[in-house]
């Protein structure tokens, strides 16, 4: 559609009405608060203060006609159909499991369950270790007493 020299622009919203509105690349359901008029000369006359609908007032802004659309059916597929495509985009694929549940790993722990149940106490933890006593031989290690004189 080719605009003829005098002939004004029409305005396609009007205040107060309800649109899909894009952010970024998602379409999201907006009410149009002003609209602001920059005259004939510009190829976007018009301006609209938008609030996103469920948004907090910080997030209203002023937007060119581009980038809205009548709130009906159509953009609300439209809508839909973006939301479902960024999200695919951004979503990372899931790791394929390559370990077959329920049979035990051929590189697992060298203990079995089994084995692992026995050892631990009521609380669920284990055995306390006890010393080693080579250990402490070789490294001639015997505990003092305390060398505290009585008073």
């Amino acid at each position: 559609m080719s605009r003829r020299a005098g002939m004004t622009p029409r305005q396609n919203f009007q205040q107060d009405e309800k649109v899909l509105c894009f952010h970024g690349e998602l379409l999201y359901e907006a009410k149009i608060l002003e609209v602001q008029n920059a005259g004939a000369s510009v190829p976007n006359p018009f301006s609209y203060r938008v609030h996103y609908k469920g948004w907090k007032s910080t997030w209203d802004d002023w937007v060119e006609e581009d980038r809205l659309r009548k709130l009906n059916d159509e953009n609300r597929e439209l809508a839909q159909s973006l939301k479902r495509s960024v999200t695919e985009a951004t979503q990372k694929p899931k790791p394929i499991s390559h370990k077959k549940k329920g049979l035990p790993s051929d590189f697992g722990s060298a203990r079995g369950s089994e084995e692992r149940s026995a050892t631990t106490g009521a609380t669920g933890r284990g055995l306390k270790r006890g010393r080693n006593m080579e250990i402490d031989e070789a490294l001639d290690f015997t505990p003092q007493r305390s060398r505290c004189s009585p008073i």
